[in-house]
Order: C-alpha cells, then structure tokens, then sequence
C-alpha cells in the first residue's frame, strides 16, 4: 500500500518549530514559497537552498540565528515544502529550477547575495550564481556538487537501484523513500516526532512527491553527454571560474555517502579567497541537521571577517582575499 499522511499542514508552525509564513511568488505555471526575513539593511543576504527531500524546514536554525543581523531568504524547490508540486514530471528539469531561483531572487529584489547551497541547492544555486556573478557577495558551500566532468559523476550502484532503476520511481512516490530512509533514519540525527512530521508534511500523498522522484533522474551521469541535464551542467561547471575571487566558506560533512572527499577537493581549487574547509568529523549528509551549531558558527567567524562591519552598512564590502585553511 502506498505510505499516506493524515492531518499535517506543512503551512502550519510545524509544532513551534517553524513560525515563519511564506511568500508565493508566481515563477510561470507555479507557485513557489519562500521565507523572507531580517533587515534589509544589511550588509548581505543569505539565500538558503535545499536539496532532495528537504525543504526550508532544513535550515530553521539557520533562519533564526542568522535573520537577527542579515536578510534572510530560504526558498523552497517548486514540488517541495510549501511550493506548488506540479503532477507533471515534465515539468521538472534543472533548467527550470535555475529559471524558477531567477523569477524568485528577482521578484524579491535580492542583492549582494551568500548563496548557502547543500544538494541539489549546489546545482540549482550555482546555475543561477554563474549566471549573476555581479550580484553574488559571497558562498557558503555544504556537501553538494556543481558540475558533470570533473571530478565524474557516477551514481552509486545502490542508489541507482533503489530510486532510478525497476521499482524505483515507485518505491519514491508510494513508499517515500526519500523522506523515511535518508531523512528520518538516516540524517545522522535523532529526530523529534515534530521534526519527523515537518519532514513528512510536504509530501503527504504519492501525487505530491513527483518532484522527489524527478530530482534523482536529473543527475546526469559523466559518461553520457545525451541526458537532459548534461549540457547545462557542463555549461554550470565551465562558468565556475567566474566565482572564483568570491569569498568563499566550506564546511564538509566527512560521513556524507553521496560527496566525498573527491567533491570537497573540486571545491577547494575553485576559490582563491576560502575560508575552509572545515571538516565535521561525524555529520552526514544533511549536516544542517546534525551540527547546525558548528556551521552556524564556522558562519558567524568568516562574516566577521569578511563584512566587519556586521550588520551596520547597506552595502557589501568583502575584505581582501584570505588563503585558504589548511
């Protein structure tokens, strides 16, 4: 039988847990959410991105801590959190998520922007970063990848079965997969039972977790040019070099399964101006779960670094660059 929830609201405060409202911004046949908070007189503004299954609900820490100084927008994937989830698998490619960042940062005005990116927020948030080098203050880059040629991009065998190959898309839409195996058991963190309904929420029907199952089939492996995704993430990954004097933050979960230390490596020779990385002996894959505190931290000592003026000027001044830390 397929894995159906009964009476959870992702609209709702999430037991306390997430008091914020959001804002639906019309990106062209959906409606996507986001979270923006904070003042806007500050110096930067983050813009938290996501990845597979998660939602803005990731990164609530992360909300609060940070919106006391800066502007804060955590934006949900249309087919995620409190997004519209379009049925049509056509609907989701990569292009249209870089699209749908696009109508979002500029329907909101964003500017001198630190893309926080984890997962799918590296492909999505670099397409549109590369695309808008000017108005990018700054990065912080949590386990994800942005590219399809170096290092290769090869899907694990297992994960290859379990949500791409016979049985997959079923085992993702009906059986929620995504959310029970990777999320609930296997963050690296014991979560609540409100956390574990707020994970749950967004996805309370197979027909609502088309996305969920879109995203694993938008990989697009090294060895084969022909998949949809390949061109524009070749095109992502050449464009990378125009990020480079950005100032930069890495924090790497080393127990992450799906990056490893070949992506934290790829990452590292990008940037000439890197604070990082810093490595989390312990956390996985979703590291904003399991150690938010270090992160937050790691954070809060390269903006001070970085924009010593904290929260007091409207406009980004990045000291000059730092070498990277060994």
């Amino acid at each position: 039988m397929a894995r159906v929830y009964a009476g959870l609201d992702v609209h709702g405060d999430q037991g306390g847990l997430f008091p914020w409202t959001s804002k639906m911004v019309d990106v062209g046949g959906a409606k996507q959410a986001v979270v923006d908070v904070g003042p806007r007189g500050a110096p930067v503004t983050f813009v938290l991105l996501h990845g597979n299954p998660t939602w803005g609900f990731l990164y609530r820490r992360f909300i609060e801590h940070l919106s006391k100084r800066f502007r804060v927008i955590a934006v949900d994937h249309v087919g995620f959190g409190r997004s519209d989830k379009p049925q049509d698998p056509a609907y989701y490619s990569l292009a249209r998520h870089v699209a749908n960042l696009d109508t979002v940062l500029r329907s909101l005005k964003a500017t001198n922007v630190v893309l926080v990116v984890q997962d799918w927020g590296g492909p999505i948030g670099m397409g549109w970063a590369t695309r808008h080098a000017s108005d990018v203050a700054g990065l912080v880059v949590l386990n994800t990848w942005a590219w399809v040629k170096h290092p290769p991009m090869e899907i694990p065998w297992l994960f290859r079965w379990l949500v791409m190959g016979k049985g997959g898309w079923r085992r993702v839409v009906e059986k929620n997969l995504f959310t029970e195996l990777f999320v609930v058991k296997g963050s690296g963190h014991k979560l609540s039972p409100a956390e574990i309904d707020a994970y749950r929420a967004p996805h309370p029907t197979p027909q609502d977790r088309v996305g969920v199952a879109r995203f694993p089939l938008l990989i697009a492996p090294t060895h084969d040019p022909t998949h949809p995704s390949w061109g524009l993430m070749a095109a992502i990954e050449d464009a990378l070099p125009v990020l480079a004097d950005k100032p930069a933050l890495i924090v790497w979960a080393m127990r992450d399964p799906a990056f490893k230390k070949d992506a934290l490596s790829r990452w590292q020779s990008l940037f000439r101006n890197l604070d990082g990385p810093h490595k989390l002996a312990d956390a996985k894959h979703y590291l904003q779960e399991h150690q938010p505190e270090e992160i937050l931290g790691r954070i809060d000592a390269w903006v001070a670094r970085t924009w010593p003026a904290g929260g007091a000027t409207s406009a980004a001044k990045p000291r000059k660059p730092r070498t990277a830390s060994k």
